[in-house]
């Protein structure tokens, strides 16, 4: 007897130091902060709760950038961040916003669409929740989050989710992905109170082009592809052909009248903005791979995918010509080169709309890798450092 309960009081003793262990790393991760140091061209920092204030003091709020330069033209809005588990986004935001020069227009920068989705690491599979990017100066790390909204800010899941306004019957689940939510509504969940609100933002800032960028699994078919609204056709059409022949493979598809609450459809159909989305391939979440690492996110190597390759199996190459990879700093400059070339178009078609501004490209993080366009935020001038 005297053993059964020294048994049972080790079994307690370990599950809650277990739970403390555990505790300490969710505390740390939803509250954990990443920093950004604003180029020279910044010029002030708005939240998501301006356009819906019932979105103040919550998860769901986040920062927006801008980028003006003084000068009459269009404007342009640059997301990443709506599936957090898909970093290269985020982090392409911070490399834009870190370098970016506008000559012309106005760029908008959310890097985080879905805040409360990096509050959490994926759920499942023993997915690591923080990534580092090496600098001359030290290494910088950032977050790995969820691909919905954290429960903790919007749950219990509904058994039906029926979107709004369409009223089409989706997966449950989607009703906290900011990607199934749009337009959004304002007596809505939280997630559809978030899409919203970019909606609002959009259409009250009058954006002429909103880029969503997003990253997808290699034996996805729409991977390396803009979808495009129909309005958005033409531009994005000749930014992939013009990929294409200078740079990288690129697909356009155009978006799908049949699937509602995507940024691609919605933001078209509800503002005047021409509506964008861009994938690139991200290994780290294709079904097949092994281990769920920190390096697989970073290199996009893995020796399972390897074999679906020489097979052919896979919609972006991954073959020994790129050497089975599709590293982070590819995928950032993908985004990058993708977004300045459908800006560069919307000028050609749309030249009332004109943006001029630059940022790092395709070429340069393929040659200099992530770290080479991020800045030391202990040496950088500190109304340029921002941590949220």
């Amino acid at each position: 007897m005297k053993k059964e309960l020294v048994l049972k009081l080790l079994i307690v003793f370990v599950t809650f130091a277990l739970a403390t262990v555990a505790g300490v790393a969710f505390h740390e991760h939803r509250h954990f902060k990443e920093t950004v140091v604003v180029s020279e061209d910044f010029t002030e920092m708005r939240w998501l709760s301006d356009y819906c204030p019932q979105l103040k003091d919550t998860f769901a709020d986040t920062p927006i950038f801008v980028f003006d330069s003084g000068v009459e033209g269009g404007s342009v809005l640059y997301c990443g961040g709506t599936h957090p588990y898909e970093p290269a986004p985020a982090l392409s935001a911070f490399v834009l916003m870190e370098n970016i020069k506008v000559e012309k227009g106005v760029v908008y920068v959310i890097p985080q669409c879905n805040y409360s989705a990096t509050t959490m690491g994926v759920q499942g599979n023993a997915y690591p929740s923080y990534y580092t990017v090496k600098t001359e100066w030290g290494e910088k790390q950032y977050k790995i989050g969820e691909r919905n909204t954290n429960p903790l800010d919007q749950w219990p899941d509904n058994f039906t989710y029926i979107h709004y306004p369409s009223k089409q019957a989706q997966a449950y689940n989607d009703l906290r992905n900011l990607n199934r939510c749009y337009p959004g509504r304002l007596d809505g969940t939280l997630t559809e109170r978030v899409a919203w609100a970019i909606t609002e933002f959009i259409d009250k800032e009058e954006i002429d082009l909103s880029i969503d960028c997003h990253e997808a699994s290699i034996m996805y078919p729409v991977v390396s592809t803009y979808i495009a609204h129909d309005r958005a056709m033409d531009i994005a059409m000749m930014a992939a052909m013009d990929l294409t022949a200078t740079s990288f493979d690129m697909k356009i598809e155009q978006s799908p009248k049949s699937l509602r609450g995507f940024t691609h459809r919605e933001w078209g159909d509800y503002t005047d903005t021409l509506g964008v989305l861009m994938e690139t391939a991200e290994p780290f979440i294709d079904r097949i791979v092994g281990p769920m690492t920190v390096d697989l996110m970073m290199t996009g190597q893995d020796r399972f995918l390897s074999y679906a390759g020489d097979k052919g199996l896979t919609y972006a190459k991954y073959d020994k010509e790129n050497n089975y990879s599709w590293p982070m700093n590819v995928r950032v400059g993908r985004h990058l080169s993708g977004a300045s070339k459908v800006i560069y178009y919307m000028n050609q078609f749309f030249p009332e709309k004109e943006v001029i501004a630059s940022w790092p490209s395709y070429e340069e993080l393929v040659e200099h890798d992530c770290g080479a366009f991020l800045h030391n935020p202990e040496t950088s001038n500190p109304d340029r450092v921002f941590s949220f």
